[in-house]
């Protein structure tokens, strides 16, 4: 039997581990392996990439986190149009995402529904559905949802995450009306907690998208990030430009929370991974293979919007000397009890990064081992490991989607004259608590941006016409 370590443990399974449900990483995998869901393709769902991007990311992040297997039923015969999966079949990409097309009796797993219902569903089924910047998951019993008819892919990327999340709160059995309510959130408002889903919150038909970026960290977030934006309506000869930034080599672990690795990545740069991915949907991309740090400088010509997903808190307080003229990062939660948890920074904000991360905050406190922990370090005579095992992260790729969706909208948003939030925190097993800074109108940003068309045209004009239409607030 192979011993997991810190260099190959699930890092979702990990949580079973770290709440002493297990005495044992090995057992931990066990538990979860037990795990499994559905996804049924009922009709309609393909016909927006919102809902071809609510399916690809359900998909994607289910299958690292239900171990027991994703099956997927319905309609397996639609070609996709988002970027990344361009004129693929739907049943080409399930088996390429790790799931299983079925078309006998599904199993009785829980089950996520995107277009018309099957019939008779029994036992947890709930239905994902969007509009515009609005994100809904609703019981199948109660037979609502949201139109799904303007078009937004963030918001197909958040229902995903939403639904994959209160399907893995049932399993666990952490969360007693995980499936029997009604969630959502419109990320054009992500502070509004009731009548979110109202008219006025569904926001503005997404007609600009940034013509290039920054991705500092490719990891758990930093890939989301990209997954992301290969799922967005660029026109195909206007899709964006970005420089890719990191050091590190794809680990086993990093399968669990990393959504464009596959097993044949391990051992290979991350950085190069994700720029053939995002080459391959149609992108450009520059390739910075070093540490952010005190000495990043951004050149002339280069972008200077960054998707921040770094979790390091020195590297946070050098973005104060970048060069940036936006950032948007995002910290998670870390533990078993608070990994859904996320904390949103757009900067420049009211605060300087070096002012919420201190210099004192750089020093890590010593790990504590629970019962478990202790155990496994007597009896592999590796109390070395053991610690870095319970150092690292619970993690899990939907938590890390909905931040990312987050996190883009930040970005889009201020495109169409909406706001940005120089904070905002957000709790993914009761939506109820979200809290934020008061809306601001981000001005100054000079950066060229590409507009695009919903419908999938390649029309389009030049980036610096859609620049001056917009004036960019």
């Amino acid at each position: 039997m192979t011993i997991l370590d810190a260099q190959s443990m699930h890092r979702l399974a990990k949580l079973a581990l770290d709440a002493g449900e297990v005495s044992s990483p090995e057992e931990a995998l066990q538990v979860f392996s037990r795990y499994r869901l559905r996804i049924h393709l009922g009709a309609g769902w393909a016909d927006t990439l919102a809902g071809q991007a609510c399916f690809l990311t359900a998909l994607n992040t289910a299958a690292r986190a239900f171990l027991g297997g994703v099956e997927v039923s319905g309609d397996l015969e639609s070609a996709l149009l988002v970027p990344l999966f361009d004129g693929r079949r739907t049943r080409d990409v399930v088996e390429k995402l790790g799931g299983v097309c079925t078309t006998g009796i599904p199993s009785q797993a829980p089950m996520l529904v995107l277009g018309t219902p099957p019939a008779a569903p029994e036992g947890f089924g709930v239905l994902l559905s969007w509009d515009g910047w609005c994100a809904a998951v609703t019981p199948l019993s109660e037979n609502t949802g949201l139109t799904c008819s303007m078009d937004n892919p963030l918001a197909g990327v958040a229902a995903a995450a939403l639904g994959v999340n209160e399907a893995f709160a049932h399993v666990r059995g952490d969360l007693p009306d995980a499936g029997a309510r009604s969630i959502g959130l419109s990320l054009w408002r992500p502070l509004v907690v009731t009548d979110w889903d109202a008219h006025a919150h569904r926001g503005p038909a997404l007609e600009y998208l940034p013509s290039s970026l920054w991705l500092v960290g490719l990891g758990h977030l930093g890939q989301a990030y990209a997954w992301i934006l290969a799922m967005l309506p660029y026109p195909t000869n206007g899709r964006a430009h970005l420089v890719l930034q990191d050091f590190d080599k794809a680990g086993t672990s990093n399968l669990s929370t990393c959504l464009l690795l596959t097993a044949g990545d391990v051992g290979k740069h991350k950085v190069r991974l994700v720029a053939a991915r995002l080459e391959a949907a149609g992108f450009t991309t520059d390739l910075v293979e070093r540490r952010f740090g005190p000495n990043h400088h951004v050149l002339a010509g280069e972008p200077r919007t960054a998707l921040f997903g770094v979790d390091n808190v020195a590297a946070r307080r050098d973005l104060d000397s970048s060069g940036f003229a936006m950032v948007v990062e995002a910290g998670l939660g870390s533990g078993f009890r608070d990994f859904r948890n996320m904390r949103i920074h757009t900067f420049p904000g009211t605060r300087k990064p070096s002012e919420i991360w201190t210099a004192a905050s750089v020093a890590q406190g010593a790990v504590e081992l629970n019962d478990a922990y202790q155990r496994l370090a007597r009896e592999r005579n590796d109390l070395c490991g053991m610690t870095l095992l319970a150092s690292r992260a619970v993690a899990t790729p939907f938590v890390g989607a909905l931040a990312a969706a987050l996190v883009l909208s930040e970005t889009i948003r201020p495109l169409h004259r909406g706001c940005v939030h120089s904070v905002l925190d957000l709790q993914m097993k009761n939506l109820s608590f979200r809290t934020g800074s008061e809306p601001m109108v981000f001005r100054g940003l000079q950066a060229p941006f590409v507009e695009v068309v919903r419908t999938g045209s390649v029309a389009t004009r030049s980036s610096s016409a859609a620049t001056s239409e917009r004036a960019l607030l």
